[in-house]
């Protein structure tokens, strides 16, 4: 099962759409993710999106994926879709608390060196799939996280 968190006007059919308030009748849970723990089980999703939300909690990147970490299953993904802190629109929203550069999801990555050199960030490991993409105009990085086998 896939949970697609912050769903917004972006709903996925075959999982479980999550927002903060009920705004479309496709919002299966209403939550505030600024509360922690997320109201699922451990190791309960195969994949989790999270597309233009994060930037909008309290908590920090490293916090936020931690607690993804927690309630996928080994070998599950996250999808990331966030600003990139080089782009006038990231700005531009009045609520968004964090911005990102292209290499901020290597830091979760023992395998980069970046990772490497941080490792004590989070005792969780990821494998990053591929570099972090720019969209088309620059505004968002785009990257997936596969939750490690080797520390589940």
């Amino acid at each position: 099962m896939r949970l697609n968190l912050g769903c917004g006007s972006t709903p996925i059919e075959d999982g479980i759409n999550c927002d903060i308030v009920a705004h479309s009748p496709y919002v299966d849970v209403v939550w505030d993710l600024n509360n922690m723990p997320w109201p699922w089980k451990d190791e309960e999703f195969d994949g989790i999106i999270a597309k233009a939300v994060l930037e909008h909690l309290h908590w920090t990147l490293v916090e936020s994926v931690n607690e993804c970490w927690r309630i996928l299953k080994p070998g599950g993904y996250l999808f990331l879709k966030v600003p990139a802190w080089n782009h006038k629109v990231s700005y531009q929203d009045p609520t968004h608390r964090w911005f990102f550069s292209e290499r901020v999801f290597e830091y979760f990555d023992p395998n980069t060196q970046l990772g490497k050199k941080y490792g004590w960030y989070t005792p969780f490991k990821w494998t990053l799939s591929k570099p972090a993409e720019t969209n088309s105009s620059g505004s968002s990085l785009y990257a997936t996280l596969i939750k490690d086998l080797k520390q589940s």
